[in-house]
């Protein structure tokens, strides 16, 4: 899965990038197609904002968090994208 990261008010961290990689895998287990994903953080005063879009088999899912730490923001925007895209699985599989 190619993920776009944006950075704004925040150095690039490669780290961060391969964690966030890592964790959002898990996502291609729910979705059969995915046409794109994007990442963001934003520094907005002293603390981290991330937001995830992820755009497959025809439905848009977003994701927020907000944290001091952008490992910490990793981790929530995958359990609630993970939420959103395991509910939309169950909803399909049952019709």
């Amino acid at each position: 899965m190619k993920i776009n990261y944006t950075w704004k008010h925040l150095d690039r961290s490669e780290a961060a990038e391969k964690y966030a990689d890592e964790k959002l895998e898990r996502v291609t287990k729910f979705v059969q197609k995915i046409v794109s994903c994007e990442v963001s953080f934003e520094a907005i005063h002293g603390e981290i904002s991330s937001n995830l879009k992820l755009h497959a088999d025809g439905n848009n899912f977003n994701a927020h968090n907000q944290d001091k730490d952008v490992y910490v923001c990793i981790d929530g925007l995958e359990d609630k994208i993970l939420s959103q895209v395991s509910k939309h699985h169950d909803k399909k599989s049952q019709h």
